[in-house]
């Protein structure tokens, strides 16, 4: 890609538009939209202008949001009639989102009637929810049709369809009775009916269903889509696979930033503003800070003891450190659980007696380490069992802490992603400090 930057600068500057023109068109939408990002942005218009209507709308939809909107305000009027009218109906939803309502209101005028109800409908359902992703661009059947009429409405309909792979059949009020690939249609006898080659065994979400909740139910049954019906079994649309892997995306990105403790951001970081960056991260920071300030008053508390035995202070960064590792590896693994569906509240007890169970052996095996360490940085067998004694409750407790934060975090509606990283490890730190001394105490006073 990046060799052919200089000639497509060249050919603008020469005015060669025929010929990049035919680059252009050889050319995937992915692979055009890498190519916008590395000529000068003055040049992205020239480019649009010269790609085909369809081509234009694809590449469109891969554009960040801001990008879209800056495009938007150099198009002339009939550029943009043309690509959002092409747009597919869930990329065409996602822009109106990230658009102020003004604009939206003039670029639903261009569309036809139909996709002007049809782009309001979208845009009514929840947030995140299957409503937003769907298309309704899909082929459906009757189930008193015969597979010759079929596949001659198949031949009609097809050019203007996401997909043709998997095929819907409606009975009264449109309502999904069955569904069929396009294989098991084609292999079928002209004359047979519909009704008795279709599965009536069908895997379908509702239009207010999570997206997370789609996209595992496609991965699960490993489908290219899922039909979406409304409360009353109405076939209103579908979600396809490359909706999902973009759900999955997003998804994925926005739990790895949480569970950095860092506010997710739309653009790459590359694009991103530093203000913005800033803004992402500082207020975890500054609430991390503020509750690990905590540990300096719970150690003000052990202040005779510290003075006594100072060397109890030599076993608090592998207090901490071990504490924390030992949170963040279970949530990380509870986390993971419940985002792709391996894991449910209902499991809460389930989970709570494996890591009693687990939680203690590991607490026992790294506080016997732990014995043998402290006797050799000082021989005095009573400070040693008193200081691994503590270590191991602090493991056990870590332990509990990581595994029952993201499903109480679940419990509440917050993202269980939350419950992860620098967080755990900070509650484990403050907590873990009056454990230690604590137990310290109890045992060698």
């Amino acid at each position: 890609m990046e060799n052919r930057i200089p000639n497509i600068n060249q050919l603008i500057e020469e005015k060669d538009f025929f010929r990049l023109k035919s680059i252009l068109v050889e050319l995937e939408p992915v692979q055009v939209e890498e190519l916008l990002n590395l000529v000068p942005l003055e040049n992205w218009i020239i480019i649009f202008r010269l790609l085909p209507k369809d081509l234009a709308a694809d590449v469109f939809s891969e554009l960040e949001s801001d990008e879209q909107y800056n495009l938007l305000e150099r198009f002339k009027e009939f550029r943009i009639r043309d690509i959002i009218r092409e747009l597919d109906p869930d990329d065409r939803t996602e822009l109106f989102e990230e658009l102020p309502a003004g604009l939206v209101k003039r670029l639903i005028n261009y569309l036809s009637p139909e996709d002007r109800q049809e782009a309001r409908v979208l845009l009514g359902y929840p947030d995140e929810s299957v409503g937003r992703e769907m298309t309704t661009e899909f082929v459906e059947l009757k189930a008193n049709w015969s597979v010759e009429q079929a596949l001659t409405h198949i031949r009609k309909t097809a050019p203007n369809k996401e997909t043709i792979y998997t095929l819907y059949v409606l009975g009264d009020r449109r309502r999904l009775v069955g569904v069929m690939s396009l294989k098991d249609l084609i292999l079928s006898d002209d004359k047979e009916s519909i009704s008795n080659v279709m599965s009536s065994n069908i895997i379908y979400v509702k239009t207010t269903d999570d997206r997370e909740y789609a996209a595992r139910e496609l991965a699960k049954y490993d489908f290219l889509a899922l039909p979406v019906v409304d409360s009353e079994n109405h076939l209103v649309g579908i979600i396809t696979i490359d909706d999902v892997i973009d759900v999955l995306e997003e998804e994925t990105t926005e739990d790895i930033a949480r569970m950095a403790a860092i506010e997710p951001t739309e653009r790459p970081y590359l694009t991103t503003s530093i203000w913005k960056l800033v803004r992402s991260r500082i207020f975890w920071l500054a609430l991390l800070l503020v509750l690990e300030g905590l540990t300096s008053t719970i150690m003000d508390q052990f202040e005779g003891l510290i003075a006594g035995m100072v060397l109890l202070t030599y076993f608090i960064p592998t207090l901490v450190g071990v504490g924390g590792n030992t949170g963040s590896q279970i949530s990380a693994m509870i986390i993971r659980g419940l985002s792709i569906g391996e894991l449910s509240e209902k499991d809460t007890w389930k989970i709570i007696l494996r890591e009693l169970v687990v939680g203690f052996i590991i607490a026992t095996i790294l506080a016997t380490l732990l014995v043998f360490r402290a006797y050799l940085l000082q021989p005095q067998w009573d400070m040693a069992f008193a200081v691994a004694i503590a270590l191991g409750l602090v493991v056990w407790y870590s332990n509990m802490i990581g595994a029952l934060l993201p499903i109480i975090a679940k419990k509440l509606g917050i993202d269980p992603a939350v419950m992860a990283g620098p967080l755990v490890t900070t509650i484990v730190d403050v907590t873990g400090i009056g454990i230690y001394f604590g137990i310290v105490k109890l045992i060698l006073l």
